[in-house]
């Protein structure tokens, strides 16, 4: 059996599934600020429900917007200390288009100087002379480290032997090096790399609760988190790049939106208490970009699902007069205590909703007379805000797509059943739209990407791209995949003419499904 688990802003969802992907039980509950709580109920109330052992239990699967929320919350982030490698100090500050609130986090910045050129090794040994860092690490003042080599696309060897001299004199220090977290753009790569290392300490502080959890459960079987690009990440993966899970909310989103509804390719429109997230699937799985992702502001180039996320959700508060709504602002924790439908004073798009169209879920229950309050034009111009939003960012993810059908997903979904209308071809809320995250993480692949820039040297492009290709495929294997089920996603080369020499970067992504052992 599988165990999928998604912790949501508002929820945190617990499904049980057989191997075969049949729904034993659900539970849901309330996402406690620590998570971890909310996790041990929603795990424990499942088990319950299903009345099995735990010892049938053969892996769980955790999709969770804790990474996320900490960078908007800016809660447990670690001290960072950046390292620069390259051939002389560049006045360039760190943090590129990060919004002010992220930057104190930035303990400091150092200059190593390179031994490395484009053509290779030009010195000896890298000069390593750092007091003040060592100093400030002793002293606690630095919690992680970003190691950024403007050579380390193609010679990581500068970053490793750094990182090794860190470990062995700091053995519990994070440590992120850049090369594997993005590939020629420096500044994409540093501004990663130095999320990444900022977000190292919340992720092991809820790693290690989350073990506690399952050890106190008497569960003892593997799990995994699911990282941006929708497939699974071994825990000591995640340790190591925390920054690679800020959109598993989002990827269990879509690919469970095709998984309840049959479509290989459509798009998942993911109607939750904060946010409407709108994002593309094609063959089942959410469509990749690198190029263009971004957070917060900042470039990062890294995997993320491509969908574009609208600050409007089931409990936005809508302004006195139902003028606009409170983008932002939100209750979406707090609905049913104080949105108007439930007694409550705050005016809510749930609540316009509702008003308009009572039976939209929960049907039958009385407390809805408490919407009398409610203007009904005021109420429809909320609607048809929601609405146009959401039709807009279809159109944005569509432009070069042929007319996919529309999958409704997340608690509010049933709001906007039947009322997207117009040149799509099909809208459907399917059965389990509530759920339908944590049936994603389930469904979860296992996948390798290689990003590496090559010198065409003392091999011929093919024999580089053959390489690349092959350890993709073994690196898969070894994280689980069945070898019978490996295939490559794709494999993509870019020439640099503008270099002197040869040099080829190549992309490819193998994928394959989890090999589960009982």
């Amino acid at each position: 059996m599988r165990l999928g688990i998604d912790v949501g802003g508002t929820n945190t969802d617990a499904v049980l599934l057989t191997d075969e992907g049949r729904l034993l039980a659900v539970a849901k509950q309330p996402t406690s600020s620590d998570i971890l709580s909310g996790i041990r109920e929603a795990v424990r109330n499942v088990l319950l429900e299903a009345d099995v052992r735990q010892s049938r239990l053969e892996g769980i699967f955790i999709g969770t917007t804790h990474v996320l929320n900490a960078i908007h919350s800016r809660r447990e982030l670690a001290r960072t200390a950046l390292i620069r490698i390259s051939r002389q100090a560049a006045p360039l500050e760190p943090a590129i288009g990060w919004l002010s609130p992220l930057k104190p986090f930035i303990h400091s910045h150092h200059f190593i100087k390179s031994g490395n050129g484009y053509h290779g090794m030009k010195s000896g040994e890298l000069e390593l002379q750092l007091p003040q860092f060592m100093e400030a690490v002793h002293a606690g003042e630095i919690e992680s480290v970003c190691i950024v080599g403007a050579y380390s696309p193609m010679y990581e060897q500068e970053e490793l032997c750094i990182k090794h001299l860190l470990n062995a004199r700091f053995p519990h220090l994070p440590v992120t090096v850049s090369h594997r977290l993005g590939s020629i753009g420096f500044i994409e790569r540093e501004n990663a790399a130095l999320l990444n290392a900022i977000l190292s300490k919340v992720i092991r502080k809820a790693l290690e609760g989350l073990s506690a959890i399952f050890k106190e459960l008497s569960i003892y079987c593997p799990y995994w988190l699911i990282q941006n690009n929708g497939s699974l990440m071994p825990i000591e993966e995640a340790i190591e790049y925390p920054v690679l899970t800020i959109g598993s909310g989002i990827a269990n989103s879509m690919r469970g939106a095709a998984v309840l509804s049959g479509y290989r390719d459509c798009i998942a429109v993911d109607f939750g208490g904060s946010t409407i997230d709108v994002g593309l699937v094609k063959n089942g799985l959410p469509v990749e970009t690198i190029r263009h992702s971004s957070l917060l502001g900042a470039s990062l180039g890294i995997p993320m699902p491509s969908f574009i996320s609208l600050p409007i959700g089931g409990g936005s508060v809508v302004k006195e007069g139902g003028a606009d709504i409170r983008t932002g602002q939100t209750i979406a924790h707090d609905l049913e205590k104080h949105a108007v439908a439930w007694g409550g004073k705050t005016w809510t798009v749930t609540d316009s909703f509702l008003k308009l169209y009572p039976d939209a879920f929960l049907s039958g229950q009385d407390h809805f007379r408490h919407l009398g309050q409610l203007d009904e034009d005021a109420c429809q111009r909320v609607i048809e805000s929601v609405l146009t939003a959401v039709k807009d960012t279809i159109e944005q993810l569509t432009v070069h797509e042929e007319k996919l059908p529309i999958v409704l997903v997340g608690g509010g979904s049933p709001l906007l059943n039947d009322r997207l209308f117009g040149r799509y071809r099909k809208v459907i809320n399917p059965a389990g739209y509530h759920i339908c995250n944590a049936i994603g993480a389930c469904f979860a692949h296992v996948s390798e990407q290689v990003d590496k820039v090559y010198w065409l040297r003392e091999q011929t492009k093919e024999e580089v791209i053959e390489g690349a290709v092959a350890a993709a495929r073994e690196a898969v294997i070894w994280k689980g995949a069945k070898p019978g089920s490996v295939r490559i996603a794709y494999v993509e080369e870019y020439p640099f003419d503008y270099l002197q020499g040869e040099v080829l970067r190549v992309r490819t992504k193998a994928i394959g499904e989890l090999e589960m052992k009982s």
